[in-house]
């Protein structure tokens, strides 16, 4: 029972080599660094601005300090919305 494999000939399991091929594209290309981008720059600025006139900083707080946001979440159905839902049925 060691001596063959069935699935493979006497020459080895060649049929399951699959020949390559080019993907029909560049990889591993260089990317250039343009710097940051002037949106960016933009909205910095602009925050910057905000803080001077109105004589206050930004406090930004991270995901982990920030307060949670409590929804209502039992808010009564908008009447449109309960009539299109009649519809459908």
């Amino acid at each position: 029972m060691t001596e063959s494999d069935p699935i493979c000939s006497s020459a080895g399991c060649t049929q399951y080599k699959h020949k390559s091929k080019g993907l029909g594209y560049k990889i591993n290309y260089s990317v250039p660094n343009f710097g940051e981008d002037h949106s960016v720059t933009q909205s910095k600025e602009s925050l910057d601005l905000a803080e001077k006139q109105l004589g206050h900083k930004w406090d930004w707080k991270d995901d982990a300090g920030a307060d949670p946001v409590l929804y209502n979440f039992h808010k009564a159905t908008d009447p449109d919305i309960i009539e299109s839902l009649k519809s459908l049925k």
